[in-house]
């Protein structure tokens, strides 16, 4: 599985918590916990981030190499 379909899933699954958090009403609870959920997300996409980008430069590093 690529990063990209990686964050796609993520997406996804971050839809369909809020798609049965509106199904349930307003429960203050779990409108935390997708907060909560939300942010954990986010850091971890940033993280794939920067990895992708750490890669790209170690592998341009290697290509200046003669």
């Amino acid at each position: 599985m690529t990063i990209n379909e990686k964050l796609s899933q993520i997406k996804t699954t971050i839809e369909e918590i809020k798609k049965i958090t509106r199904n349930l009403g307003n429960d203050n609870t779990l409108e935390s916990k997708i907060e909560e959920m939300t942010k954990e997300i986010s850091k971890l996409k940033k993280g794939i981030g920067e990895s992708i980008d750490e890669l790209d430069q170690i592998l341009g590093e290697e290509d200046a190499r003669p």
